[in-house]
Parts: C-alpha cells; structure tokens; sequence
C-alpha cells in the first residue's frame, strides 16, 4: 500500500511538472514570462486532476468515499 501510495504522489507531481513545461512550449514563452504564479496554477490543476485519478485506479483510498 505504501508504494502504492508513493507512487500515486510521484507520478502526480511528475505530470504536473510535465504540464508547465508543456504549456511553456504550447505558448512559446519562458517562466519569467508566463509568470509563476500561473505556473503553480497549471502546476496543481493538473496535478490534482491527476492524483484524483491515480487514486481511484491504484485503489489507494487517499480520498474515502
């Protein structure tokens, strides 16, 4: 349960990482430009999205019914 439950924070912030640097490319600019307050927006927007669905299919009960 417990890798299963790391995993589910591991792989999350990963995507969120992977969603700001998508953006930046997306929009052709840098972080001083897109701001990083917008980056921590897109950051944990994307992120949560999916820390919500790892949690449902990893059966980790993060979020309880």
């Amino acid at each position: 349960m417990n890798t299963r439950r790391a995993l589910v924070w591991l792989i999350s912030a990963a995507s969120g990482l992977a969603a700001v640097f998508a953006a930046l490319a997306i929009f052709h600019t840098t972080l001083d430009r897109f701001s990083l307050g917008n980056a921590a927006l897109v950051f944990a927007g994307i992120g949560g999205l999916a820390f919500i669905w790892l949690d449902f299919l990893f059966k980790t009960e993060f979020l309880r019914h």
